[in-house]
């Protein structure tokens, strides 16, 4: 891939074996202006068999051309760069972007790969850049330059990548090899940056029982007044709004540990389909708060900001976007109902910690059942489904909780999150959108006791 000394345009000659009938750029999403997404700031698509003799491509839409497969193929492109221009879906932190330091995109946004088809080993992605860019990646480096050895089609395409003049720091964290690659204004930043996150790695792999799919992971910090944040299969890709001081650190260092946590929850234990998106992103929402708690990042009147927001954003779903369907459901257009999917998956994933407890006579709780789902499930190519679920929080505790995930995450009627919160010791009272969370003076031991189990002590780092 060859990118020109304006960062406009990438090149991309690609030598390959299409095994299938279809050659696919991947997640692809239509927004105004283009109406194939990606694959629409694509040109002069040229496909030759191994002889250079041109080989037909019919386009089928949505990123996806027939082609005649079982043969070896050479592909010339060129990818538009200006991705940054578009309003995605999910933000441009998850497509690609510029800055004046270089460039960031997913190999989704630059590569396409046999559509119905695994891509056979070896993988191989050399870059030629402008004078004084580099590529940073989650791949391994295949010798000298800008070349690098791939394992997959999914660490192909379901990475973030970060070309250009960045500065970049790597250290290891409990045995995770990670790359930071900071904008300009965040170079100051890394200290906070590298505590929170050697933190928050020590706690989830001991939360799940072990280290994630990978031992090499890449993070890119840039300036975007969104401060959203995506991850992938060993990368995420993280806008801060303004300065990452301690005194934003409740934003930034959420969205940081949250898409950290996916590592584990989302890209090591994967879920079969969109409906449980909502375990996905909503009990990777919970445990992030349960964490940042625990490792004293939030104090005791943050943890209940955030856990008042967590209902907030269940009655937004509800009742200001009368959003009626399931929270399962939800998760087949996850950002449309964003709300639904995060807000109430978090609910449901703070009721599930509660259930755990109370019915096993607090013997277990939602850590035990994810390190009992991360043993069976952290594996390649293996996914879970609710009723693993099911099966999983029956085991741990003896009972069957087949009626409590009807309730929370099934039914289309309103789900009431207070009797978990008082189980905890906690009281909310609320008014329309209005949330307040705090300590039940009339608590019993076992309830108070079941609040630090859970949170520990939070105070002030």
């Amino acid at each position: 891939m060859r990118v020109d000394a304006q960062a406009s345009r990438a090149v991309v000659e690609a030598d390959l074996w299409q095994q299938s009938d279809m050659l696919s750029m991947y997640n692809v999403m239509e927004v105004p202006g283009l109406p194939n997404g990606q694959a629409s700031l694509v040109e002069g698509l040229r496909a030759a068999d191994a002889k250079g003799a041109t080989l037909a491509l019919k386009d089928r839409g949505a990123g996806d051309f027939g082609i005649a497969g079982g043969q070896r193929i050479r592909l010339s492109y060129t990818v538009r760069l200006e991705h940054d221009k578009y309003p995605w879906p999910a933000g441009m932190e998850e497509v690609s972007y510029r800055t004046d330091e270089g460039m960031m995109a997913t190999g989704a946004a630059l590569f396409f790969a046999d559509g119905d088809a695994p891509v056979q080993a070896p993988i191989e992605v050399d870059f030629d850049l402008p004078r004084g860019w580099q590529a940073r990646t989650p791949w391994t480096s295949a010798g000298d330059g800008d070349r690098f050895r791939v394992d997959s089609r999914r660490e192909l395409i379901s990475n973030a990548l970060f070309l250009g003049t960045a500065h970049a720091e790597t250290f290891d964290a409990g045995g995770v090899e990670l790359t930071l690659v900071l904008g300009e204004r965040y170079r100051r930043s890394l200290p906070l940056f590298v505590d929170l996150l050697s933190t928050q790695l020590a706690s989830y792999a001991e939360l799940f029982g072990g280290p994630p799919l990978s031992r090499r992971y890449l993070i890119i910090i840039n300036e975007h007044a969104s401060g959203d944040g995506g991850a992938f299969a060993s990368s995420f890709s993280q806008f801060v709004q303004g300065d990452a001081d301690e005194r934003n650190r409740v934003i930034w260092g959420y969205v940081m540990a949250h898409e950290l946590l996916h590592f584990w929850n989302g890209l090591s234990i994967v879920p079969a389909d969109h409906r449980e998106e909502w375990f996905k992103e909503g009990v990777t929402d919970y445990l992030t708060i349960v964490t940042l708690a625990r490792n004293g990042w939030l104090d005791e009147n943050l943890l209940f900001k955030r856990l008042e927001n967590v209902p907030r954003r269940y009655l937004i779903a509800r009742y200001a976007q009368n959003l009626q369907m399931s929270v399962r459901d939800a998760g087949k257009d996850k950002q449309p109902n964003r709300q639904l999917v995060y807000g109430g998956g978090s609910l449901a994933a703070l009721a599930l910690d509660v259930a755990l407890r109370e019915r096993s006579g607090d013997r277990v709780g939602l850590p035990e059942f994810m390190r009992a789902l991360h043993a069976e499930f952290g594996k390649p190519g293996k996914t879970y489904a609710l009723a693993d679920l099911e099966r999983i929080a029956k085991a741990l505790t003896g009972s069957d909780f087949s009626g409590f995930f009807a309730g929370t995450v099934g039914s289309e009627s309103y789900f009431d999150i207070r009797p978990s919160y008082a189980a905890l010791g906690l009281r909310m009272d609320s008014f329309a959108e209005e949330m307040f969370i705090n300590r039940e003076p009339d608590a019993s031991p076992a309830q108070r006791a079941r609040f630090k189990a859970v949170f520990g002590s939070p105070a002030v780092r």
